[in-house]
């Protein structure tokens, strides 16, 4: 009986670590696995099986194309004017590995990218130069994306930007105002 109740927890136990060793990456998914800390491989679609205990998942990334829509900003040109900017940023993850080693969070990167960029570039030129000509920021700021994200392991695709004046204040901003 003893030998029984053994032999059935081991059969259990030997199911639980086959089951535990199995990954199954959804198509248009790339997991990072890493062996005792250190890169290992990257892992495309289908049934992969790891070295339970050794090999740990990562991260586990979005092959297709994502779109990042980013609030607006608002941005102060070169002549001390506000200027309201919004931005859609596409793009997607070529590299699983830098992805998961050159940045902590390629979206968020991106994103903290792009506002970086828009205010740089916005505050090289005049409201209305931004205003009027949206066409040089939109080629800064690309310029600025597409050169720089490939090191992260993404690949940017398309850049969607609109400039607006500044929205006037609804509440009154002196005391004087108030009177």
């Amino acid at each position: 009986m003893f030998g029984v109740i053994v032999t059935a927890f081991l059969v259990l136990l030997v199911i639980v670590a086959v089951a535990r060793s199995l990954v199954m990456v959804p198509v248009g998914q790339a997991f990072v696995v890493e062996r005792v800390g250190a890169f290992r491989t990257v892992l495309h679609q289908g049934p992969h099986f790891v070295l339970l205990f050794m090999d740990k998942v990562r991260g586990r990334f979005d092959l297709g194309p994502q779109i990042l829509s980013l609030p607006p900003q608002a941005l102060r040109a070169s002549d001390g004017t506000e200027v309201q900017a919004t931005a859609v940023v596409h793009f997607r993850v070529i590299d699983a590995r830098a992805a998961s080693y050159e940045v902590a969070n390629p979206v968020i990167a991106v994103e903290q990218l792009t506002i970086t960029a828009l205010r740089q570039e916005t505050g090289l030129m005049t409201a209305d130069h931004a205003i009027g000509s949206t066409e040089d920021l939109h080629r800064s700021v690309w310029t600025v994306l597409h050169d720089t994200t490939p090191r992260w392991g993404v690949e940017t695709v398309e850049l969607e930007l609109a400039v607006s004046p500044a929205a006037a204040p609804e509440t009154p901003s002196t005391a004087q105002e108030w009177y």
